[in-house]
């Protein structure tokens, strides 16, 4: 019987690593890295040209998604 992917693996992988608040960002801390108003980053994420989660009645983004938007990938 062979034994499924990454259940010998220690620690999580690259992909599935646990988030930290450094990792997570506020849409106002979004709108200080990117100078924008707060009301439109929310709308960008509204449209889809922000990449987000929806938590409950929050917004939540991540600083690499953030970062890689600043440097245009």
């Amino acid at each position: 019987m062979r034994t499924p992917p990454n259940l010998n693996s220690t620690g999580p992988s690259p992909a599935r690593r646990r988030l930290t608040r450094e990792d997570v960002m506020t849409a106002a801390e979004v709108a200080v890295v990117l100078a924008l108003p707060k009301g439109t980053v929310y709308e960008l994420a509204r449209r889809g040209e922000l990449p987000c989660a929806r938590l409950g009645r929050t917004v939540r983004f991540l600083r690499d998604d953030i970062e890689a938007r600043l440097r245009g990938e």
